[in-house]
């Protein structure tokens, strides 16, 4: 026999009461009395899990007009949605995180994870699915325009609409995000999470914007097949332009390919050298810096300097840049060519100005960065430097 679900325990839980903002009849004045408990529920948040007691009032009064009218809580319905144990807060962060940080459904999950962990609370990736499915329908909803008068007026002057449609597939294989908007006046007109991109698919997605029976002037895409058969079906006479982005993408692709392969081999040839070389720095760092004899911390603070050159040119070698506006490869091969030009001149000048030429070389380079952001560090403080 299959035991029964144990109820969650929760090791941090507060109960919150929540009554209706207004405390007298709208229709007759009289003041509103407790009726019933519209909702008893648990609401996980970003601040953590509460317990949800919602109340609601109706007026006493029998010969009032609306004496059957329940009143609610807005700030209560404005936690969750029903049925929804992850509140509203929880909810939107996911779609920001898929939608403007476009982030994939494995990095919102683990930024979830995060987030809940300091209550000893979990989610499950299936559930992310469901929350984002909830924030695309409420985005919908919250973007309709069928009876916005002032963006009608705008579309008017404009003299009907230009749309742009564009598929976020931060997962592939997985679900699409298509989202519709109007590109003069911003206004977005469709969204929606599919697994298909089929025509019909498309036509589906796209059936909002026809049904607002205002005029389409043109349509932008990234040229996808589906999306030029749905478009061609439903407004046959407009023109339909791709993506400049997309165009230039495509163009750029055989430069971009060489590019990578450039870098591929650079990566093959050099790096496995750079770790072994970083490797050996870092045992003789550790273990000159146990010692006490000035010679030997004189030797540690070069070895550091060495270290950062190493660490430069292995983050050089993982530079990257989204096509086609960044060449990884060309900007690696630069990056290193710098190194090499500083490393000569070090030599030249020896070790009084080491310290002096590694903060020279640094200082003048534009694409050295964080090493944690995929760019090159500079090398490391004067505590590490041999002091000029």
């Amino acid at each position: 026999m299959r035991k029964p679900k144990q109820p969650r325990v929760y090791s941090e839980l507060t109960t919150h009461y929540f009554r209706p903002e207004l405390t007298v009849c709208p229709t007759c004045q009289t003041r509103l009395r407790r009726h019933a408990t519209v909702s008893e529920r648990t609401v996980i948040t970003l601040q953590g899990p509460l317990r949800l007691i919602h109340r609601s009032s109706r007026c006493p009064n029998a010969a009032c007009a609306t004496r059957l009218r329940s009143y609610r809580s807005a700030a209560a319905d404005a936690l969750a949605l029903p049925s929804f144990t992850f509140g509203l807060d929880i909810v939107i962060l996911v779609g920001h995180l898929r939608l403007t940080a476009h982030q994939t459904l494995d990095e919102v999950h683990h930024a979830l994870v995060e987030r809940l962990a300091p209550f000893a609370l979990t989610i499950s990736r299936r559930e992310v699915l469901y929350l984002f499915d909830a924030y695309c329908s409420l985005l919908q909803a919250a973007g309709s325009v069928a009876e916005d008068v002032q963006w009608r007026a705008q579309v008017d002057q404009h003299g009907g609409i230009l749309l742009s449609i564009d598929g976020i597939q931060p997962d592939k294989g997985n679900e699409t995000v298509y989202v519709v908007r109007d590109v003069l006046t911003g206004r977005v007109l469709a969204a929606e999470n599919v697994t298909s991109s089929e025509t019909a698919v498309i036509k589906r997605l796209l059936a909002p914007v026809v049904a607002l029976d205002v005029p389409v002037i043109g349509a932008i895409s990234d040229a996808q097949e589906s999306l030029e058969q749905a478009i061609a079906e439903l407004w046959p006479t407009i023109p339909h332009q791709t993506c400049q982005f997309h165009y230039l993408r495509e163009a750029a692709r055989p430069i971009h390919d060489a590019d990578s392969s450039t870098r591929t081999a650079m990566r093959k040839d050099i790096q496995n050298k750079v770790r072994e070389t970083r490797a050996q720095l870092a045992r003789h760092i550790q273990a000159g810096q146990e010692a006490t004899e000035p010679k030997t911390q004189q030797e540690v603070e070069q070895l550091c300097v060495l270290a950062d050159y190493a660490l430069s040119i292995q983050t050089a070698l993982n530079l990257d840049g989204p096509a086609p506006f960044e060449y990884a490869g060309i900007e690696g091969y630069d990056a290193l060519t710098q190194i090499e030009t500083s490393l000569q001149e070090l030599e030249k000048r020896g070790q009084q100005s080491a310290a002096r030429c590694a903060k020279s070389w640094s200082g003048s380079r534009s694409w050295l960065g964080d090493a944690g952001s995929g760019r090159t560090p500079s090398p490391r403080s004067k505590a590490c430097a041999t002091g000029s």
